[in-house]
């Protein structure tokens, strides 16, 4: 898994749902499959018509650039219904889920399907390493601490494995990050606390940067189609409450995500509407911009 096996340092947060075990009334059909010595392939689990989603996202990304391809596949989940899908998962399954999808989870699918595509790899295994590789910061098998909980994390790893950049725009945020360890009553699957709170120290002095709601205007110019944009929280030892897509509609700065509200995948909700909404709540955005 390249440098991310090394990395202690990058922190991720409260997507803990994400691997939840899906519900039998979910799992259309199961694979289990052993670990091997190499730890290339967990187990994993396939939700529905998954296998086909998978192909067909694979399929039309031949011949076309991220960006184009991104906003085909972003368009034709529109409608998904919003979850993780992750009653009864069993531990270290990687459940493949393209049926159903939280705002994390589907921004793990999209980076995962390119990767899968990048690498010459297809179906449901070449799918499984890739979602294995942009979830968790360490070889198979891996404990739950071991998966991205913080969204700063997961974009520092990404970086550090040449799939993208996290784009310096507008201002640093200088605030620490300590949410999972200051709540540890919401995280009681943790065990290596040690651990946890080393990551959030080095992820706290790492350089990041967001661009604040107010000085939007100034900075859209720089957003391109396909850019992963992550909502920065104001709350207390949070890094990001919030992912989606961004694509321009136009001149509309517009993005589409996973929406909680709606319970579905949305395309094309206007950007700076949304931050207007959420004013209090979100500072503003942090950009990652994965690499054709």
């Amino acid at each position: 898994m390249g440098g991310m096996n090394r990395l202690w340092y990058v922190l991720p947060f409260f997507w803990l749902q994400g691997e939840r075990p899906p519900s039998s009334s979910h799992a259309v059909f199961r694979v289990d499959t052993p670990y091997h010595e190499s730890f290339t392939l967990p187990p994993y689990r396939v939700v529905g018509r998954t296998p086909s989603r998978i192909q067909e996202a694979l399929t039309v990304h031949v011949g076309r650039e991220y960006a184009d391809w991104a906003r085909s596949v972003a368009s034709a989940w529109q409608g998904i219904p919003y979850g993780s899908g992750g009653a009864g998962l069993g531990p270290q399954e990687i459940l493949l889920n393209l049926e159903q999808m939280d705002c994390m989870t589907a921004v793990e699918n999209l980076l995962a399907l390119h990767l899968t595509y990048k690498m010459g790899s297809s179906g449901v295994e070449g799918m499984t390493r890739a979602l294995a590789r942009v979830r968790y910061a360490t070889p198979l098998p891996c404990r739950w601490e071991d998966r991205y909980h913080y969204f700063t994390h997961a974009l520092l790893a990404w970086e550090l494995e040449g799939w993208g950049a996290c784009l310096p725009l507008g201002v640093r945020d200088k605030r620490p990050i300590r949410y999972i360890s200051s709540h540890p009553e919401r995280y009681r699957g943790f065990r290596d606390w040690e651990a946890i709170r080393s990551i959030e120290k080095t992820l706290s002095v790492k350089p990041r940067y967001y661009i604040p709601s107010p000085e939007m205007g100034e900075w859209l110019f720089a957003l391109r189609d396909g850019d992963i944009i992550a909502f920065v929280s104001s709350e207390e030892g949070l890094d990001v409450s919030h992912v989606g897509v961004f694509f321009w509609e136009g001149s509309q700065a517009t993005f589409s995500h996973a929406s909680l509200k709606e319970r579905k995948w949305v395309w094309g909700e206007d950007l700076c509407a949304y931050l207007d909404r959420r004013r209090g709540k979100v500072m503003g955005i942090t950009v990652f911009r994965p690499y054709p």
